[in-house]
């Protein structure tokens, strides 16, 4: 599991990622979308979902980046990121990302 530590509110950033098969081997992101898909650990729906941009189609890097009110909560959040392929169809999920949302300081 990937986890990823963000503060609350805090917004314009990337988050990047790199893509890879079992095997450790760069997923190629050529002719690919992404998006990335963001649940409350206690909720059975979508917080958002959003558009990632490549960096990288070889080398299977990409990036998020965060909008306004994307982690306006603090707490745990499952991710995951679809990739879909233009053309074929094919679809590759990458699960079991967690975002950890720390209020920001000074605490109360």
């Amino acid at each position: 599991m990937t986890i990823i530590k963000v503060v609350k509110d805090d917004k314009t950033y990337d988050i990047n990622f790199t893509l890879q098969d079992a095997n450790g081997n760069a997923i190629n992101l050529t002719n690919a979308t992404m998006q990335l898909k963001v649940q409350a650990s206690n909720s059975t729906e979508l917080k958002f979902a959003g558009t990632m941009n490549t960096v990288s189609a070889a080398s299977g890097t990409c990036k998020y980046t965060v909008a306004q009110g994307n982690f306006n909560q603090s707490g745990n959040f499952n991710a995951e990121i679809e990739v879909s392929y233009t053309g074929t169809g094919e679809i590759i999920t990458f699960p079991d990302i967690l975002f950890k949302v720390k209020d920001d300081l000074p605490k109360t």
